[in-house]
């Protein structure tokens, strides 16, 4: 009997035993499911943000464009007044459409499941307080050219809107007016991939000041590095949106000075002789923003997309593109503490407008001639490597933070911030042993680091994904 009664015991804490695996599975399958049901809400959610925000940037365009050619009957007509209304309309919708498609990104992500991000809307509300600083009188003007009067403080009032209706999209490629215009290190998040990873060859072929010699062997302290560097006033860069600009450039000239567009211009009957030779302000693709060949596709270079083959024509340009940042939220019951821990999942999106221009039966880039035209039709996800500013994430809230606030005060004294981890990279940067490690290394391996063999990313390559 006792034999019995001993097995019976061994067999309840087996069965005991089973059951908790079994639970345990139970939670873990549970668990993968709400991560990938999560995740592809967040990936739905993204892509649908940044579609409708590109598709309002590609409707934004046509109507410059529409103006434009409007503009051209105005002057051929001589109604004057219409002129000056039509370049009026234009400098407002250099900001009024990107900021539509702001709101429209919005609307997508909520639609689609996302809820408003409170560290999103904080950070638009302050932006939206330092537009308000761009309007200030300096010396009798506003502290930043005003494309039109009264610009700044609608702007504000637009982006305080929108922050007040909550913000679960943000605009992960905003180019706001105060922030550094120029290449820094410290600025790269590459720079940071690298140090946290002990990528020795990003250094040797990046940071190469001679020989074997990088940036590891030739660093002091802080004070090595060089000041930030300070933001741009290139008026025609206050043209533009903050957020989903176009790359618009307003043009004080005459179109008949640019041969290839008066021509195109006369055989579609778009405009007369006279209204070419009048001397106007005419809205063109800015060559610094929108460009052709689409740069960093197929020249083989250490950033360059993995492609094979040739893009064609009609798709082969860089210009305006809507980047969206995104979080969704997952309870989960087996992983971490198993107390209903709650993990939040990026998905980061990019879209961009195509279309083209007709000339002579061909299809050409919208920017073939360089006067903005209506040639959009259409609005495709890009890679996130293809789109403008897609890496440096400006509404990456950590990353934000570090750029504005604590590099700033690290180059002033040295000091690191406790709850950064990008100040923390830059201490392991400063620590001695991790450069002498990396400069041993380099010293024997350094043939091994060779393009196109070594690329973005840990695995080699760029990131393809959108």
């Amino acid at each position: 009997m006792a034999l019995v009664r001993k097995r019976s015991g061994q067999a309840a804490v087996f069965l005991l035993a089973a059951l908790v695996v079994l639970l345990a599975v139970f939670l873990w399958d549970a668990d993968l499911h709400t991560l990938v049901v999560r995740k592809t809400k967040a990936r739905n959610a993204g892509d649908a943000a940044a579609l409708a925000a590109a598709r309002w940037q590609a409707n934004t365009l046509n109507l410059v464009g529409d103006l434009n050619l409007a503009h051209l009957a105005a002057l051929d007509a001589g109604d004057f007044a219409a002129v000056s209304s039509i370049t009026s309309m234009q400098a407002r919708l250099a900001f009024a459409g990107p900021l539509t498609a702001l709101v429209a990104a919005q609307a997508a992500a909520k639609k689609n499941g996302i809820a408003a991000n409170p560290e999103f809307s904080a950070l638009l509300r302050q932006r939206a307080e330092e537009a308000a600083e761009y309007a200030k009188p300096v010396a009798g003007e506003t502290a930043i050219p005003e494309p039109y009067p009264g610009a700044w403080t609608d702007y504000r009032d637009a982006l305080e809107r929108i922050a007040a209706a909550g913000v679960a999209a943000a605009p992960d490629n905003a180019n706001f007016f105060g922030d550094p215009d120029g290449n820094h290190i410290l600025l790269d998040k590459d720079f940071y991939e690298a140090v946290a990873g002990r990528e020795w060859c990003w250094f040797f072929l990046n940071q190469s000041s001679g020989g074997d010699r990088t940036i590891l062997d030739d660093f002091t302290d802080y004070t090595w590095f060089p000041p930030l560097p300070p933001p741009s006033r290139d008026p025609s860069r206050f043209a533009n949106s903050e957020i989903f600009g176009l790359g618009l450039l307003p043009r004080h000239t005459r179109l008949s000075r640019f041969g290839a567009l008066a021509d195109y211009l006369l055989s579609t009957g778009a405009a007369t002789t006279n209204a070419l030779a009048a001397a106007d302000i005419w809205y063109f693709y800015s060559p610094a923003l929108w460009s052709s060949p689409w740069p960093g596709m197929t020249d083989g270079k250490e950033d360059s997309l993995p492609l094979a083959g040739s893009v064609r024509e009609e798709y082969d340009y860089a210009g305006a593109d809507a980047v969206t940042r995104l979080y969704a939220s997952a309870t989960l019951l087996s992983f971490g503490t198993g107390d209903g821990e709650t993990r939040h999942i990026a998905w980061t999106a990019a879209a961009k407008p195509f279309g083209f221009v007709t000339d002579s039966g061909a299809k050409r880039p919208p920017i073939a001639f360089g006067l903005v035209l209506p040639s959009f039709r259409d609005v495709r996800l890009i890679p996130i490597d293809a789109a403008t500013g897609g890496g440096d994430g400006s509404f990456d809230i950590d990353w934000s933070r570090h750029c504005r606030e604590h590099l700033p005060r690290y180059l002033d004294t040295g000091g690191h911030e406790a709850d950064c981890r990008w100040c923390r990279i830059i201490a392991t940067f400063e620590d001695p042993a991790f450069r002498r490690q990396g400069s041993e290394w380099l010293s024997a391996n350094s043939y091994k680091c060779t393009l196109p063999s070594y690329g973005r990313g840990r695995g080699g390559g760029a990131r393809r994904g959108h």
